[in-house]
């Protein structure tokens, strides 16, 4: 017998770790310079394309964190790029 209830919170609970749509972010700021999520949402940044070898959120350095991967930046946390071509960022509302 299926408990439906249960079935329930843990659909929610999946839907809650999607992603729900692409959304204007922060700008890419110069190579090491820290930029801010001023957006009101928590948001997940995919980097693509450019030549990027470090990511810092928060000042904390992100291990492997290159082009082609994800990071999560909380609503009013900085970010840091360290690249020698500029990637193309995309934002995803968390």
């Amino acid at each position: 017998m299926v408990d439906v209830q249960q079935l329930r919170a843990t659909q929610d609970a999946a839907n809650d770790e999607r992603v729900k749509g692409a959304v204007t972010g922060p700008a890419l700021p110069a190579s090491t310079v820290p930029g801010t999520n001023t957006t009101g949402k928590d948001l997940i940044c995919r980097i693509s394309s450019g030549t990027v070898t470090v990511v810092a959120v928060d000042g904390v350095v992100l291990a492997g964190v290159t082009t082609g991967e994800w990071f999560f930046v909380h609503d009013g946390s900085t970010f840091a790029i360290t690249y020698s071509v500029a990637p193309t960022l995309q934002w995803f509302e968390k």
